[in-house]
């Protein structure tokens, strides 16, 4: 095949998995509309805005209960439609869409009441100078994108150290910037055990962000939590509730599929990769996908944004959580979540949610877990590569999650194809780990594709 039709191929099935991941999870329940907003005009406009705002900790500010998570942002028509509609807490970053993402918040909040906005901003350790003097600078910067006089919180980005909470060079730096009236609060995010340039980080989300609140000094903090890995961030929940902290939420859809498993096993084939253990995985998957079939025929399923909502409902039912802060991407994507705002679980959903976890819970890898990377005799990045393939799939950042993927110093995922499973065998849920690190390759590797 000539080369060039060759890369048209490749980016045509990239586009068919994207687009039939939804289809194959297959999970929302069908007519039972009175669950998420009726269908009268009426009701279609009452959904399209925020319904709750709650307090955000010590700051008391009152949050959108969802916020808009900017990772991605490059279009100022969605994002003013996103605050027209109420949308006021707004998680960005200094790398974010390299930069495009301030920018675009700049563009369209210049002709805002900037009193109303609550716009957290966050710098990454590992990417710049982190002295005092180098952090002021790039918190500078940051303001200068985003056109604003200040922002209101200031965070660590992916804290995956104990070190960091404790960085003296930053305090003395939101210190500072305080005093110049630049930053009102600061916080922190984190995603886990991590992968860095500089070495493999160890140290567990929950254990960082408890020490975080036992610090004193973090007003708000960013963090994964889900109906389905729920324990530990329960438990910083309430760390936080007793410390007054602002909570805010990422990753709390892990509503997952299986790849295209017909068309990862002939490309495996094509290779003549199809070992007996691959087979086996395979095989193993098949089981899983007949599984989902039931699930979706037992609640009459079609499409899988009801069983989405559900997930972000089950968040919001907390009262300890003050805003989600989901990646925003188009006017859909805008819809769907408005129309969330507000709601609780209802019992239909809290058994869906269940049977869900029951049915597919070992093939959701659980985001900032970790728990089966020392195991692993080939010293695979596990965590990160399930956070590279979740952007992949769910955030629509496809080239960044590439991107990602090919600048791992560590070994990727094609020799897991051989391995004897020692993740599975660690894992304390039981996840099909192997399995999804072969998925992951084949949709994050250009060689694959």
């Amino acid at each position: 095949m000539p080369k060039k039709r060759a890369r048209i191929s490749r980016l045509s099935r990239r586009r068919f998995i994207h687009s039939s991941l939804s289809a194959a999870a297959g999970l929302g329940i069908a007519g039972k509309n009175k669950l998420f907003g009726g269908t009268s005009q009426e009701a279609a406009e009452e959904k399209s805005r925020i319904r709750e705002y709650r307090i955000l900790g010590r700051t008391g500010f009152k949050a959108s209960d969802i916020g808009f998570g900017a990772g991605n942002l490059t279009d100022p028509a969605l994002f003013a439609a996103a605050l027209d509609a109420g949308v006021n807490y707004i998680d960005t970053a200094e790398h974010y869409a390299r930069g495009n993402s301030e920018r675009t918040i700049g563009q369209v909040i210049k002709d805002r009441d900037r009193k109303k906005l609550f716009i957290a901003g966050k710098l990454n350790f590992s990417i710049g100078k982190s002295t005092k003097e180098g952090l002021k600078e790039r918190a500078h910067k940051c303001l200068e994108r985003l056109q604003t006089d200040y922002l209101d919180c200031l965070m660590i980005h992916m804290t995956p150290t104990l070190d960091q909470v404790t960085h003296e060079g930053y305090h003395e730096a939101i210190k500072e910037l305080r005093a110049e009236g630049r930053v009102k609060y600061t916080g922190l995010s984190n995603h886990g055990i991590e992968y860095r340039w500089a070495g493999f980080i160890k140290d567990p989300m929950e254990k960082v962000i408890l020490a975080a609140a036992e610090d004193g000094r973090f007003d708000v903090v960013l963090f994964t939590y889900n109906f389905i890995q729920k324990e530990q961030g329960d438990r910083i929940l309430k760390a936080c509730r007793e410390k007054n902290m602002g909570t805010t939420l990422m990753k709390t859809d892990p509503v997952r599929s299986y790849n295209d498993i017909e068309s990862m096993y002939a490309r495996m084939r094509e290779l003549g990769r199809v070992t007996e253990a691959a087979d086996k995985i395979i095989n193993e998957f098949k089981a899983y996908a007949d599984k989902t079939r039931e699930f979706a025929k037992k609640y009459g399923m079609s499409g899988d944004k009801q069983v989405r909502g559900a997930a972000i409902k089950f968040c919001l039912s907390n009262p300890d959580i003050h805003s989600v802060c989901p990646t925003i991407n188009t006017h859909e994507d805008l819809e769907f979540y408005l129309s969330l705002s507000g709601g609780k679980l209802e019992p239909v959903e809290e058994e869906m949610l269940a049977d869900y976890k029951s049915h597919t819970g070992s093939l959701y890898c659980r985001h900032a877990c970790g728990e089966c990377e020392s195991h692993c005799p080939h010293d695979v990045p596990v965590n990160s590569i399930m956070r590279y393939q979740h952007y992949f799939m769910s955030h629509g950042r496809e080239k960044h999650a590439m991107e990602k993927y090919a600048a791992l110093q560590r070994t990727k995922a094609e020799g897991c194809i051989d391995c004897e499973g020692f993740c599975e065998k660690a894992c304390p849920y039981g996840v099909k780990v192997q399995g999804l690190l072969m998925a992951a390759h084949q949709t994050l590797s250009l060689d694959s594709a």
